[in-house]
């Protein structure tokens, strides 16, 4: 066990090395794959468009006339869906709606706008280029051609695209089979009537939303008590079932935290603590095939954890590449002293400050903070190295709308 905390980046390589686990492969329907992990290259097997057609309502026009301002108008006019074959005479235009056939010897169309009616006769307010406003047979996507990698993400960004070269049926990765439990005396179901030192199990339902994905079978196994061999006895029983289990709090070093020694007793542990703030306290190892992962019982730690590491873990396990999270580069709009060498997470809100967006502090930053999440924009990213922190000075910031879709 490498008993040294891991810096982020050695935290993300070691993700980056996992290869898959979920080898199941479905075929679905079109309509239940999104969020899905693709187990098949897919190729256009038609052309997009599957012929040449108007991108506007208008007239058809011949390259020959494009100079002539008057134009005859052809009785023949094309709607889409029409399958007749159209050719233009000389001194004529032929009107044509968007998404129609272009006739056999026109590349133009002149917008509807553009035109207008004089005696029975088309006036062309705006001479069109040579080729404007047709769309070319397989401009977008030629037959044959390589569309999506397997191990993509079914999403809204593509699911279009698959529909639109024909497919109604995709191969695709089994969901991942995920357990999760709470751990602590303490936690109790929410309630305004607390007694005594109980706290409400807000980790049960904050997991329970990160894990609603269409690519993750996901079951709550419990609330772990703080004894070591219900903790062992909980972890075993449920092993065979689940290709990941999920745990938060009991992975610290207090007596009460019987995790970590449950998972070195009975399998291996890859990591263990971080060099991060928040999410120190977290451990990554494997019991049989079963991958166990155990966050911090703080919320906040939970949250970002999840985002920068599970997560991308749980993709490449089905399959997937490595999950980049894009980050934009913002300035900060406050100072600060950094106290540890740790890379830091900060909760910070995105505000138009003199003509540019900058990032303010929230004033709560502890890992127990669960309103730093709930009322901030998202976070920053405080490199290791650096100390002191001077306003104007420019870090990552990440979207909680990026790290949390």
């Amino acid at each position: 066990m490498n008993k040294k905390p891991l810096y982020l980046k050695q935290i993300i390589s070691f993700v980056k090395k996992q290869s898959i686990l979920v080898k199941k492969i479905e075929l679905i329907n079109l309509l239940d794959a999104e969020d899905k992990i693709l187990a098949e290259n897919i190729y256009s097997k038609i052309n997009l468009p599957p012929f040449k057609n108007s991108a506007v309502d208008g007239y058809a026009i011949l390259k020959h006339d494009l100079n002539n301002n008057y134009k005859k108008i052809s009785k023949t006019r094309i709607a889409a869906g029409d399958s007749k074959e159209v050719k233009i005479n000389k001194g004529e235009v032929v009107r044509i709606f968007t998404g129609a056939k272009m006739p056999l010897n026109s590349n133009t169309v002149v917008m509807q706008e553009n035109t207008k009616l004089e005696n029975n006769k088309l006036k062309l307010l705006k001479i069109p280029n040579y080729g404007e406003n047709c769309r070319h047979k397989g401009e977008d996507i030629s037959k044959g051609k390589l569309v999506l990698k397997k191990g993509s993400k079914i999403d809204v960004k593509n699911l279009n695209l698959i529909a639109a070269i024909g497919y109604n049926k995709v191969k695709v990765y089994s969901k991942i089979k995920v357990g999760f439990f709470t751990s602590g005396n303490e936690l109790v179901r929410p309630t305004t009537k607390l007694k005594k030192s109980k706290i409400n199990n807000s980790n049960y339902f904050l997991l329970n939303s990160l894990l609603n994905k269409n690519y993750i079978s996901k079951r709550f196994l419990g609330n772990l008590s703080d004894n070591y061999k219900k903790v062992e006895n909980n972890l075993l029983k449920n092993i065979s079932k689940f290709n990941m289990i999920i745990t938060t709090g009991g992975a610290s070093v207090g007596d009460e935290d019987h995790l970590v020694k449950a998972l070195e007793n009975n399998g291996t542990i890859f990591f263990w603590r971080a060099a991060i703030k928040p999410g120190r306290p977290i451990a990554v190892g494997m019991i049989q095939n079963t991958y166990i992962v155990c966050l911090p019982g703080n919320p906040v730690s939970v949250q970002l954890l999840y985002a920068f590491i599970v997560k991308p873990l749980i993709l490449k396990l089905l399959g997937a590449p490595f999950l980049k999270i894009s980050a934009e580069k913002l300035k900060t709009n406050f100072s600060m002293i950094k106290k540890t060498k740790r890379l830091e997470w900060l909760r910070v809100s995105k505000k138009f400050v003199k003509n540019e967006y900058m990032i303010i502090r929230h004033p709560k930053q502890g890992s127990g903070m669960i309103s730093s999440i709930s009322y901030s924009d998202g976070i920053v990213e405080i490199p290791e190295q650096v100390s002191v922190i001077k306003k104007g000075d420019t870090f990552d910031f990440y979207d909680f709308d990026k790290l949390f879709n």
